[in-house]
């Protein structure tokens, strides 16, 4: 039973444990206070949910590295040497590249922060990632405008991350959204914000995704019953 996909030759997990809900992004609402107290700088916690997820199949993170989550993914990964890191630049005039590149981060992705104002600074970060031998990705929060606009410009990158549900929420235009995900099948697109910030039921949610060109997801969650059910259902989708 794999729990990998090949993007660029390298083995990515299905499923990563996002850090959004470590960070306590703004998406979460008024939980996002709770979650970033409970979760940022206790990597006791941290631990807790990458132990499970990785039990219930995720092998992986998507991180920024902020607050304890460098130093938990450390201490994973001297456990388990299939655990994967993928990465985000830092959204600061450091972009912390070279703490993910010392976690062993196999994709660096641009921040959306930075990748939505398509301007030569994600060139320049694009290119410092590629100077790491590390896979050079682009992350979005804007994705139709974003993602033409590297299609034209940059059209050597291949690897996204995207937001993707069923419900259309912080996708903009849905369905041209899904029209570009699908007839770009030499790309590699991760799906993140898949549950819509904890809105919609696990099984609907990957359901829908599986039937479009999404290889694998960076998924937020917060305790080990939602990492079992949420993982069960996002590999089944991805597989």
């Amino acid at each position: 039973m794999s729990y990998f996909c090949k993007i660029q030759q390298v083995d990515i997990p299905l499923v990563s444990v996002g850090t959004s809900t470590f960070l306590g992004a703004g998406q979460f609402g008024k939980n996002a206070k709770i979650y970033r107290k409970q979760f940022l700088h206790n990597s006791n916690a941290i631990l807790e949910i990458l132990e499970a997820c990785y039990h219930a199949g995720g092998r992986g993170i998507e991180v920024i590295p902020a607050g304890k989550i460098s130093e938990a993914i450390k201490i994973f990964s001297e456990t388990y040497n299939d655990f994967v890191v993928t990465g985000s630049t830092f959204p600061a005039p450091d972009p912390l590249i070279d703490d993910l590149v010392d976690m062993n981060a196999k994709i660096i992705f641009v921040h959306a922060s930075v990748s939505d104002q398509k301007n030569e600074k994600l060139r320049q970060l694009l290119d410092e990632v590629s100077s790491r031998g590390v896979i050079p990705g682009i992350a979005v929060h804007n994705p139709v405008s974003t993602l033409k606009y590297v299609f034209d410009n940059l059209p050597e990158i291949k690897t996204f991350l995207i937001p993707f549900n069923m419900k259309g929420i912080f996708m903009g235009n849905q369905k041209e959204v899904e029209n570009i995900v699908d007839s770009h099948l030499d790309c590699a697109f991760m799906g993140m914000k898949t549950l819509a910030a904890g809105k919609l039921d696990p099984e609907i949610a990957y359901d829908y995704i599986s039937n479009h060109n999404i290889c694998c997801a960076s998924i937020g969650m917060v305790t080990t019953e939602e990492v079992n059910i949420t993982t069960k259902f996002a590999l089944k989708a991805f597989r």
